[in-house]
C-alpha cells in the first residue's frame, strides 16, 4: 500500500495536550464537519493519555475481546475469501497476505491486534491525533511489531490508492467521523472488490423509547468516567452527545447498501449497547 509521506512523518512534534477545559459540543458544531474535526483534534489531544484505561473502564472489562472478535472475524472473512477467489480464477492473482487500515487508531490496540493475527501481512493505523500516533508508534517500539505502521490523517481521507486494500477495520471510530458518508466512501474506494470492511462501535437501537434511554445511561456512564479520570464529564459525555447524531442500526446497513457494501451481518454486544457490522465490497 502506498502511503503519502506527508502523513506518516516520525518527525511530526507532538503538541502538548491543551490545558484548556473542554467544553461540551454544541448540535451546530456536531452539524459541521469542520467544527467536529476541530473539537475531535481537541478531545482526544487530552484523552490520549488515557485512552486505553477509559475504553477498560467504559466496556466493563470487554473491550480487548470485543476487538479479538473483530479482528478474527474480519480476515477470517478476508482468508475464505482469497481461497475461494484463487480457486474460481488464479488469474486474478490474489494473495492471502491481507493489506489493513485502521481508522481512527488511536493508541494503536486494533492496528496491533491486525498485525499479530496476519503476521503475513501489512497494516497502517490511521488516526487525527498526533499524540495518539506518537503513543502508538511508542508502543510498538516497545512491541517490536515490524508489519504495523501509523499515519497521522483524517478518515475521509485515506493515504492508499483506489483498490489496495483488503481490510478496513474501525473499533469507536465512525461516530467521530466528520463527514461519515464520505468516510465509507472513502472505505469503499480503497478496498479491492472482495475487500472487508469492519466496524466496532456503539449502537442506537431503532426504537425511540429505547434510543432515549440508551443515550440517558450512556451520558451518564461517560461523565462519570469523565471526572474520575480527567476532573471533567464532558470528556465522555460526548459519547452518547456524538451517537445522538449517528444512523440508527436500520438506518446505517441502509446506508452501506447506498453506498455498495454487501453481505452485512452484524453482531451485538452488552445488551446491544454496541455492535460488530461487516461488509464487503463486491468483486
Amino acid at each position: 500500500m502506498k502511503i503519502s509521506p506527508e502523513m506518516t512523518s516520525s518527525n511530526s512534534a507532538p503538541r502538548e495536550s491543551s490545558s484548556r477545559r473542554l467544553r461540551a459540543i454544541g448540535r451546530s458544531e456536531l452539524a459541521s464537519p469542520d467544527r467536529k474535526r476541530t473539537y475531535n483534534e481537541e478531545l482526544f489531544e487530552q484523552v490520549a493519555p488515557r485512552y486505553r484505561l477509559a475504553t477498560r473502564f467504559l466496556s466493563f472489562g470487554r473491550d480487548p475481546r470485543w476487538k479479538r472478535v473483530l479482528v478474527a472475524t474480519a480476515l477470517e472473512r478476508h482468508y475464505r475469501s482469497g481461497r475461494a477467489a484463487r480457486r474460481l480464477s488464479a488469474a486474478r492473482g490474489l494473495q492471502p497476505a491481507p493489506v489493513s487500515i485502521d481508522l481512527a487508531c488511536g493508541t494503536g490496540d486494533v492496528t496491533f491486534e491486525l498485525a499479530r493475527q496476519a503476521p503475513d501481512g501489512s497494516v497502517t493505523g490511521v488516526d487525527v491525533s498526533i499524540d495518539m500516533v506518537r503513543r502508538a508508534r511508542l508502543a510498538q517500539a516497545r512491541e517490536k511489531i515490524a508489519n504495523a505502521s501509523f499515519a497521522i490523517g483524517d478518515m475521509a481521507t485515506l493515504p492508499a490508492s483506489d483498490a489496495t486494500v483488503d481490510v478496513v477495520t474501525g473499533s469507536y471510530a465512525l461516530r467521530n467521523a466528520s463527514d461519515l458518508e464520505a468516510t465509507l466512501c472513502e472505505v469503499f474506494r480503497v478496498l479491492r472488490p472482495g475487500g472487508i470492511a469492519a466496524f466496532l462501535e456503539f449502537s442506537l437501537p431503532t426504537s425511540r423509547l429505547r434510543r432515549a434511554l440508551q443515550l440517558r445511561l450512556l451520558r451518564v456512564w461517560g461523565q462519570l468516567w469523565g471526572v474520575v479520570l480527567h476532573g471533567n464529564p464532558e470528556i465522555y459525555a460526548y459519547i452518547a452527545r456524538s451517537l445522538s447524531r449517528f444512523p440508527d442500526s436500520t438506518e446505517f446497513v441502509a446506508l452501506l447498501r447506498r453506498i455498495g457494501f454487501a453481505d452485512h451481518r452484524s453482531r451485538d454486544l452488552m445488551g446491544g449497547f454496541v455492535r460488530i457490522t461487516i461488509v464487503d465490497k463486491p468483486r
